[in-house]
């Protein structure tokens, strides 16, 4: 099976992540997928942002994101020059996408229960879409609506998967069928990530993602082992061996 590609924030090398341009751009490179992060504002709306400091994104406002109202946050300039993005805009502009959305723990409650409404009158939108929940509470409340919502395993999860399959004790990671496993392509600085880790994570009924590669050869590794989703923040690859002269060395 083809490796899924999913930009991570937009690419965003030049321009601000969690943008219309930097989503833009990953859509024109050959990404299928799109993850962004999520915050709630004071009146809310859903804002794209992956930090809750305003300032870490636009240094010259110190609020938090969910002291301000969607007014506000539509005049703010990020560092690099884009405006953010709204969850309303990016489902309309990019609904020829699939999506990640990460919910963000300072305002998830309040950004699951506008999910909710969202959902509650079109639930088809849940089969393009895997979610991020970073706490069990929240990941439960929002289940509780969407049972069939599929969700990333946490990253505890995930470390014990990937550890007890490469010691070939499969049985003590838990893995559980239809689950999609993040898997680091070095641990320690070693090489991790290889095709029988991820034949037994498929032997499981799991799949797996190669999590955020950051070298041509990080990359090539994904793809060697045959992974089913790639995190990336560098333009997507052939799964045949083309390695892109403009990713990182």
């Amino acid at each position: 099976m083809k490796t899924k590609w999913i930009s991570h924030r937009g690419l965003s090398h030049q321009h601000d992540e969690n943008t219309f341009t930097s989503f833009r751009l990953a859509c024109e490179a050959g990404f299928s997928w799109l993850e962004a992060d999520l915050h709630s504002t004071n009146d809310n709306h859903i804002v794209l942002c992956h930090d809750s400091e305003l300032s870490h994104v636009a240094s010259q406002w110190a609020k938090n994101i969910n002291e301000m109202s969607r007014a506000e946050l539509e005049i703010v300039q990020l560092n690099k020059g884009e405006k953010l993005l709204f969850l309303d805009e990016f489902m309309l502009e990019f609904s020829q996408q699939k999506w990640v959305f990460d919910i963000k723990p300072a305002t998830a409650k309040q950004t699951i229960n506008i999910l909710k409404t969202i959902f509650l009158n079109n639930k088809d939108l849940l089969n393009k879409i895997i979610f991020i929940f970073w706490r069990d509470e929240h990941q439960t409340f929002f289940l509780n609506d969407f049972p069939e919502a599929i969700c990333f395993p946490r990253e505890k999860e995930c470390y014990r998967a990937g550890i007890a399959t490469l010691f070939g004790l499969a049985i003590l990671g838990k893995i559980k069928k239809n689950k999609i496993y993040s898997v680091t392509p070095k641990l320690f600085g070693l090489p991790f990530l290889n095709k029988r880790i991820v034949q037994t994570f498929h032997k499981n009924g799991a799949q797996v993602l190669g999590y955020l590669p950051e070298t041509k050869c990080e990359i090539q590794q994904c793809l060697d082992a045959g992974v089913d989703y790639i995190l990336s923040n560098h333009q997507p690859i052939s799964d045949v061996l083309r390695i892109d002269s403009k990713l990182i060395s």
